[in-house]
């Protein structure tokens, strides 16, 4: 059966549809159906840049890196040094891709792409009028204390700066 739009907003939409499984069983399933995402870690001389963002949806300032929606036309990597520029007033110099994949396939077609952006320069921040951020520099070896204490609680940020610490 196909999928049918039961709410579209300004960024998602929300689909139902009865779903045939393999083992041969149906379903109601439902699904959150996002754009393309892109997240870049910026680190340079031994530091980590975060972004410190007021996310509506919770309530609270989460600590996070530059993330946002692949724009129609864009390339993933252009998506990354734009909201890298936009978020962090920063421009790379060199873009490592380190991650794709779903973000969580359970429930939504979300996909994000994950860089690394070092070789930065400073440029002018230009969030958008409904993002409040603040660029916040760490040393390397305090991020790396602040992911293992739990402080860090978006998964993005981790996950990049985990990949970076491995590598």
């Amino acid at each position: 059966m196909p999928w049918e739009t039961v709410y579209k907003g300004r960024r998602v939409s929300v689909e139902i549809s009865q779903v045939s499984l393999p083992n041969g069983k149906t379903m109601t399933a439902e699904r959150v159906v996002f754009p393309r995402v892109v997240s870049v870690l910026p680190v340079d001389s031994g530091e980590v840049y975060f972004i410190k963002q007021y996310r509506p949806a919770l309530g609270i300032y989460t600590l996070e890196i530059p993330s946002g929606v692949v724009d129609e036309g864009e390339s993933p990597e252009e998506a990354a040094r734009r909201e890298l520029e936009e978020e962090a007033g920063l421009r790379a110099g060199r873009l490592s891709k380190i991650f794709e994949g779903y973000v969580s396939p359970g429930y939504s077609t979300e996909y994000a792409y994950i860089y690394i952006a070092t070789q930065l320069e400073k440029t002018a921040q230009v969030p958008e009028d409904y993002e409040i951020i603040e660029v916040v520099a760490v040393k390397l070896e305090e991020a790396k204390r602040m992911l293992i204490s739990g402080e860090i609680k978006d998964m993005r940020a981790s996950l990049a700066l985990s990949l970076y610490l491995l590598k």
